[in-house]
């Protein structure tokens, strides 16, 4: 594989590690029933993710979304319309601290694979110039 596709692999990897956060970001409120409670309104909580990020074995990075375990925590929220009887919902399983950390690591890795790509192709381009 050649610099710049490996570098392709860590930028798509850096973009779906920040949506990812993105999204739990913007969902860590949406809280639900307690599963198997019986009670509430039925809808469950936001179902948390992160981007899992493997290397591949011609050189790069893998990305996949895979849910955060445990995908919530109990809340006392008594007024909420999706309490049980003893007044807790599901909240995501969302750590607004953490996810700022990810989102800020993703932007550095993100710039990084992008010098990357910039070297490559000023490299390619020098290459060509000699030869040609």
């Amino acid at each position: 594989m050649s610099a710049i596709g490996i570098a392709r692999s860590g930028l798509d990897a850096s973009l779906l590690r920040l949506t990812a956060s993105a999204a739990n970001i913007a969902n860590a409120q949406a809280s639900g029933a307690v599963p198997g409670s019986g009670t509430g309104s039925g809808q469950q909580a936001y179902q948390p993710v992160r981007a899992e990020i493997s290397p591949l074995a011609g050189g790069g990075a893998g990305s996949r979304l895979v849910p955060v375990d445990p995908a919530y925590r109990l809340t006392y929220d008594p007024a909420s319309r999706h309490a049980d009887a003893r007044g807790m919902v599901a909240a995501p399983n969302v750590d607004i601290a953490g996810e700022l950390v990810e989102q800020i690591a993703a932007k550095a890795a993100f710039q990084a694979n992008l010098k990357i790509v910039s070297t490559a192709a000023e490299l390619e381009r020098r290459t060509l110039q000699i030869w040609g």
